[in-house]
């Protein structure tokens, strides 16, 4: 089942709800299983750069179908691969906390991404939004 733009509000909605109880302004980003953007939201008080990280963000987790800190984790073991890489594709790919893949039991859905925290934050306020949506 594909993710579509109802689900992808609701994560919005959670993600945002996170984000206001720890009292950090953030931007969130819901990709597709390809990487494009179903939906994005900047929190008044977010910082200017934060749609385009967060988006990046949901873009790594959905392309490389994991976390974008494991992503980070990869980036620091092999710093020759995933600098020759981060440039391919339509967004740019950032290795660190933020993004998370969307999945429907083992199906790959999409992806979410979230910047404008500590990375820690960012993870939170995106789980957040998949546990609001019932994709936790």
């Amino acid at each position: 089942m594909a993710l579509n733009l109802d689900i992808a509000e609701k994560i919005l909605v959670g993600a945002r709800a996170k984000a206001r109880e720890i009292n950090t302004p953030m931007s969130f980003a819901i990709v597709d299983a390809g990487g494009y953007l179903i939906a994005s939201m900047r929190m008044d008080g977010a910082g200017l750069l934060t749609p385009s990280v967060a988006h990046s963000k949901a873009y790594t987790a959905a392309m490389f179908r994991r976390t974008s800190a494991e992503i980070g984790k990869l980036a620091e073991t092999r710093p020759q691969f995933f600098g020759s890489i981060v440039n391919i594709g339509s967004v740019p790919l950032i290795a660190g906390g933020g993004g998370l893949p969307i999945r429907r039991g083992e199906e790959l859905v999409g992806a979410i991404g979230a910047s404008g925290g500590t990375p820690e934050q960012d993870g939170e306020c995106a789980q957040a939004g998949l546990t609001l949506a019932g994709l936790a």
